[in-house]
């Protein structure tokens, strides 16, 4: 009787520790969930959502095409222009300079009315002449100056015609 309490207490002894051992590693799993979430909030600092204006333009040869001016700050105005028809359905990213001459052109004007071009990259949910556009760019300028934030353009009223 006694070899069988005995093996009871060592069999107990043994869950313990196993329960004891789950218990730390679930605990060491939530703090390191906890460290990352808090961690990955911080990097993102909160993006600025521009009002802006989206009309319909012309391309260099006359094609479809479509502006989104962005009021920046202080009077400057960013514009990028995409050299294709308004019916984007699928997000899409164009980069900027367009080494093939074939995408578009974004610039940022000042209030001063200095143009200056930019690098870098704009981002679009879809594009639509019925629906506001979203979408969020990241630009540097021949400076070093960096533009970043998201957009909402409503469409102007503008008639626009190419050809």
């Amino acid at each position: 009787m006694e070899e069988l309490i005995q093996s009871i207490q060592r069999h107990l002894y043994k869950m313990k520790s196993r329960t004891r051992f789950f218990i730390a590693i679930g605990l060491l799993l939530l703090i390191l969930g906890i460290t990352w979430i808090s961690f990955s909030t911080k990097n993102q600092a909160a993006i600025q959502v521009f009002n802006a204006t989206i009309n319909r333009d012309c391309a260099p040869w006359d094609g479809a095409a479509f502006t989104v001016s962005i009021p920046y700050d202080s009077g400057s105005v960013i514009n990028i222009s995409i050299w294709q028809s308004p019916d984007i359905k699928l997000p899409v990213t164009f980069s900027f300079p367009d080494e093939t001459g074939q995408v578009g052109n974004a610039a940022y004007w000042s209030l001063s009315g200095e143009y200056e071009q930019l690098s870098g990259k704009v981002s679009f949910q879809r594009v639509g002449e019925r629906s506001p556009v979203e979408g969020e760019f990241s630009f540097m300028s021949e400076k070093g100056e960096q533009f970043k934030g998201k957009f909402k353009a409503n469409w102007g009223d503008e008639i626009v015609m190419c050809g």
